[in-house]
């Protein structure tokens, strides 16, 4: 009888530790996809910084999600609220009244929910705080991030 309770107390024990390491391993493997979809969405941000900063049209065109609004809120003194679409945005990017500026990224914050993320960013130029934006993305059908939405606020 002790024998028996001792086997069913070591299968118990085995069972509880077995199902701790797959909740431990369940967290890591969740971690990691969290981390490389972190990563993912920090090079989505990049490149379309880096396409800004030259004026890229074509690489603009492959990082912007086909409904990317820009909502620029009382932008740089401006009363009220402007909305950019796309194609206004590429053409003021064709016609240099936009981008051409090379910023440092500081990433204060990415929220990922599902296909859906949300970057806080600070933009600096040369060390000096410029624009904090508020970028939110999705995945598309290839699962690659695009920027879809962007609310910047100007510092300087």
């Amino acid at each position: 009888m002790i024998i028996k309770r001792r086997l069913n107390l070591q299968k118990a024990y085995h069972a509880c530790l077995g199902a701790v390491l797959a909740v431990d391993s369940t967290v890591t493997l969740a971690q990691k996809m969290d981390n490389e979809m972190e990563t993912e969405i920090k090079q989505a941000v990049a490149i379309f910084d880096q396409a800004t900063a030259r004026r890229d049209i074509e690489t603009l065109k492959s990082v912007l999600h086909p409904d990317y609004r820009v909502t620029a809120n009382r932008f740089r003194g401006t009363p009220g609220t402007t909305l950019i679409t796309r194609e206004t945005y590429l053409e003021m990017m064709k016609d240099g009244k936009i981008g051409g500026t090379k910023y440092e990224e500081e990433f204060r914050q990415i929220s990922v929910t599902g296909h859906t993320a949300m970057v806080d960013v600070m933009l600096r130029e040369i060390g000096v705080p410029a624009m904090h934006k508020y970028l939110f993305l999705v995945q598309n059908e290839k699962d690659d991030w695009q920027i879809i939405s962007d609310l910047p606020i100007v510092i300087k």
